[in-house]
Protein backbone atom coordinates (compact mmCIF):
# COMPACT_ATOMS: atom_id res chain seq x y z
CA UNK A 1 0.00 0.00 0.00
CA UNK A 2 1.14 3.39 -1.17
CA UNK A 3 1.72 5.91 1.39
CA UNK A 4 0.88 9.45 1.17
CA UNK A 5 3.23 11.84 2.29
CA UNK A 6 2.20 15.19 3.50
CA UNK A 7 4.36 18.12 4.06
CA UNK A 8 3.42 20.15 7.47
CA UNK A 9 2.32 23.33 5.54
CA UNK A 10 0.04 21.23 3.22
CA UNK A 11 -2.36 20.11 6.26
CA UNK A 12 -5.07 21.42 6.40
CA UNK A 13 -7.30 23.02 9.00
CA UNK A 14 -9.94 19.79 8.87
CA UNK A 15 -7.25 17.35 9.30
CA UNK A 16 -5.67 19.53 12.38
CA UNK A 17 -8.70 19.29 13.67
CA UNK A 18 -9.15 15.80 13.16
CA UNK A 19 -5.83 15.37 15.07
CA UNK A 20 -6.39 17.63 17.93
CA UNK A 21 -9.97 15.69 18.90
CA UNK A 22 -9.03 12.16 18.67
CA UNK A 23 -5.13 12.09 20.13
CA UNK A 24 -5.39 9.74 23.23
CA UNK A 25 -3.98 13.01 25.58
CA UNK A 26 -6.02 15.46 26.97
CA UNK A 27 -5.66 18.94 25.11
CA UNK A 28 -6.69 21.84 25.93
CA UNK A 29 -6.90 25.56 24.37
CA UNK A 30 -6.73 28.47 26.43
CA UNK A 31 -7.30 32.13 25.69
CA UNK A 32 -5.54 35.29 26.55
CA UNK A 33 -8.32 35.89 29.34
CA UNK A 34 -7.01 32.25 30.71
CA UNK A 35 -10.41 30.41 29.91
CA UNK A 36 -10.37 27.04 27.64
CA UNK A 37 -11.62 27.79 24.40
CA UNK A 38 -12.23 23.76 23.50
CA UNK A 39 -11.28 20.98 24.96
CA UNK A 40 -10.65 17.65 22.89
CA UNK A 41 -12.32 14.23 23.47
CA UNK A 42 -9.37 12.50 25.90
CA UNK A 43 -9.55 15.64 28.04
CA UNK A 44 -13.11 15.24 28.26
CA UNK A 45 -13.03 11.86 29.66
CA UNK A 46 -10.56 11.99 31.85
CA UNK A 47 -12.36 15.54 33.57
CA UNK A 48 -15.61 14.02 33.04
CA UNK A 49 -17.28 17.52 31.23
CA UNK A 50 -18.47 17.97 27.31
CA UNK A 51 -17.12 20.36 25.11
CA UNK A 52 -19.70 22.51 25.27
CA UNK A 53 -19.51 22.60 29.24
CA UNK A 54 -15.81 23.77 29.15
CA UNK A 55 -16.12 26.16 26.70
CA UNK A 56 -15.06 29.82 28.45
CA UNK A 57 -14.36 27.98 31.76
CA UNK A 58 -11.05 28.53 33.44
CA UNK A 59 -8.85 25.17 34.32
CA UNK A 60 -10.38 24.60 37.62
CA UNK A 61 -13.40 24.55 36.96
CA UNK A 62 -13.17 22.05 34.50
CA UNK A 63 -11.15 19.80 36.65
CA UNK A 64 -13.46 20.38 39.73
CA UNK A 65 -10.67 21.71 42.22
CA UNK A 66 -11.99 22.59 45.41
CA UNK A 67 -10.21 25.67 45.42
CA UNK A 68 -12.42 27.10 41.99
CA UNK A 69 -15.32 26.63 44.38
CA UNK A 70 -14.33 29.48 47.11
CA UNK A 71 -15.84 33.04 46.79
CA UNK A 72 -12.59 33.79 44.86
CA UNK A 73 -12.86 31.41 42.13
CA UNK A 74 -9.78 29.31 40.09
CA UNK A 75 -6.77 31.71 40.26
CA UNK A 76 -8.11 33.97 43.16
CA UNK A 77 -7.17 32.45 46.73
CA UNK A 78 -3.85 31.70 47.62
CA UNK A 79 -3.15 28.19 47.03
CA UNK A 80 -3.91 29.12 43.05
CA UNK A 81 -0.15 31.15 43.48
CA UNK A 82 1.54 27.93 43.40
CA UNK A 83 -1.08 25.86 40.75
CA UNK A 84 0.94 24.49 38.36
CA UNK A 85 -1.86 24.86 35.91
CA UNK A 86 -1.99 28.37 36.31
CA UNK A 87 1.50 28.46 36.51
CA UNK A 88 2.29 26.68 33.43
CA UNK A 89 -0.08 28.63 31.06
CA UNK A 90 0.57 31.66 32.15
CA UNK A 91 4.41 31.25 31.76
CA UNK A 92 3.39 29.88 28.36
CA UNK A 93 1.59 33.29 27.07
CA UNK A 94 5.18 34.94 28.25
CA UNK A 95 6.60 33.20 25.49
CA UNK A 96 7.89 30.02 27.56
CA UNK A 97 7.71 26.34 26.33
CA UNK A 98 6.70 24.21 30.00
CA UNK A 99 6.93 20.74 29.60
CA UNK A 100 5.57 18.13 32.07
CA UNK A 101 5.26 20.56 35.18
CA UNK A 102 3.95 17.94 37.93
CA UNK A 103 1.06 19.18 40.11
CA UNK A 104 -1.19 17.76 42.65
CA UNK A 105 -4.53 18.97 42.42
CA UNK A 106 -7.79 18.07 45.77
CA UNK A 107 -10.48 17.95 43.22
CA UNK A 108 -14.13 16.87 43.98
CA UNK A 109 -15.12 13.28 42.35
CA UNK A 110 -18.50 11.78 42.77
CA UNK A 111 -19.40 14.39 46.23
CA UNK A 112 -15.87 12.92 47.22
CA UNK A 113 -12.26 14.90 47.81
CA UNK A 114 -10.10 13.33 45.47
CA UNK A 115 -6.21 13.76 44.76
CA UNK A 116 -5.47 14.42 40.79
CA UNK A 117 -1.60 14.43 40.15
CA UNK A 118 -1.19 15.79 36.29
CA UNK A 119 1.90 16.23 34.20
CA UNK A 120 0.92 19.52 32.29
CA UNK A 121 2.68 20.56 29.39
CA UNK A 122 1.74 24.48 27.75
CA UNK A 123 3.00 25.67 24.64
CA UNK A 124 2.14 29.33 23.09
CA UNK A 125 0.33 29.25 19.63
CA UNK A 126 -0.54 31.59 17.32
CA UNK A 127 -3.60 31.85 15.57
CA UNK A 128 -5.27 34.80 13.47
CA UNK A 129 -3.05 37.08 15.47
CA UNK A 130 -4.17 35.68 18.37
CA UNK A 131 -1.89 34.08 21.18
CA UNK A 132 -3.31 31.22 22.73
CA UNK A 133 -1.80 28.39 24.84
CA UNK A 134 -2.53 24.64 24.04
CA UNK A 135 -1.77 22.38 27.36
CA UNK A 136 -1.32 18.82 27.40
CA UNK A 137 -2.85 16.89 30.80
CA UNK A 138 -1.36 13.62 31.48
CA UNK A 139 -3.08 12.04 34.40
CA UNK A 140 -0.31 9.88 36.60
CA UNK A 141 -2.73 9.87 40.03
CA UNK A 142 -2.48 6.03 40.01
CA UNK A 143 1.50 5.76 39.03
CA UNK A 144 2.09 8.80 42.17
CA UNK A 145 -0.47 7.21 44.81
CA UNK A 146 2.54 5.72 46.88
CA UNK A 147 3.68 8.79 48.30
CA UNK A 148 4.80 9.79 51.84
CA UNK A 149 4.87 8.12 55.58
CA UNK A 150 3.94 3.82 55.26
CA UNK A 151 3.16 2.08 58.42
CA UNK A 152 4.72 -1.56 57.95
CA UNK A 153 4.90 -4.14 60.36
CA UNK A 154 8.72 -5.02 61.26
CA UNK A 155 7.80 -8.34 61.74
CA UNK A 156 5.02 -9.50 59.40
CA UNK A 157 5.56 -6.74 57.03
CA UNK A 158 1.73 -6.32 56.34
CA UNK A 159 0.89 -2.64 55.73
CA UNK A 160 -1.22 -0.23 57.66
CA UNK A 161 -3.48 1.28 55.00
CA UNK A 162 -5.49 4.61 54.86
CA UNK A 163 -8.91 2.30 56.25
CA UNK A 164 -7.01 1.40 59.16
CA UNK A 165 -6.66 -2.16 58.06
CA UNK A 166 -3.65 -4.45 57.92
CA UNK A 167 -3.20 -6.11 54.47
CA UNK A 168 -0.57 -7.99 53.18
CA UNK A 169 2.58 -5.73 50.85
CA UNK A 170 1.89 -7.27 47.32
CA UNK A 171 -1.95 -6.81 48.03
CA UNK A 172 -1.52 -3.05 49.16
CA UNK A 173 0.56 -2.24 45.91
CA UNK A 174 -1.53 -3.51 43.51
CA UNK A 175 -3.94 -1.47 45.34
CA UNK A 176 -2.91 1.71 45.21
CA UNK A 177 -0.50 1.52 41.93
CA UNK A 178 -0.18 -0.06 38.21
CA UNK A 179 2.03 -2.50 39.56
CA UNK A 180 1.29 -6.09 38.97
CA UNK A 181 3.52 -8.51 41.31
CA UNK A 182 4.20 -11.89 40.10
CA UNK A 183 6.28 -14.59 42.63
CA UNK A 184 10.05 -15.43 42.53
CA UNK A 185 12.58 -16.31 45.13
CA UNK A 186 15.59 -14.44 46.09
CA UNK A 187 19.30 -16.08 46.14
CA UNK A 188 19.13 -15.81 49.33
CA UNK A 189 15.88 -17.33 50.75
CA UNK A 190 16.90 -20.05 47.69
CA UNK A 191 20.49 -20.66 49.67
CA UNK A 192 18.66 -20.91 52.84
CA UNK A 193 15.68 -23.44 51.68
CA UNK A 194 18.44 -25.30 50.08
CA UNK A 195 20.16 -25.81 53.05
CA UNK A 196 17.50 -26.77 54.97
CA UNK A 197 16.32 -29.49 52.55
CA UNK A 198 19.94 -30.76 53.23
CA UNK A 199 19.68 -30.42 56.86
CA UNK A 200 16.16 -32.55 56.87
CA UNK A 201 17.96 -35.53 55.02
Amino acid sequence: MQGTRYHWNELGSDFAAFLFKTLPLALMIVNDATKVEVINEAAQDIFNISNEDAYLQKGGDILKCINADTPEGCGGCIACKKCILRKSVLEAFNGKVVSRNKGTFHVIHQGEIKVLTLLVTASPIYYEKNTMVIVIAEDISLITQLQGMIPICSVCHRIHDEKGEWMALEKYLMNHSEAELTHDICPVCSEQMRLKHALSK
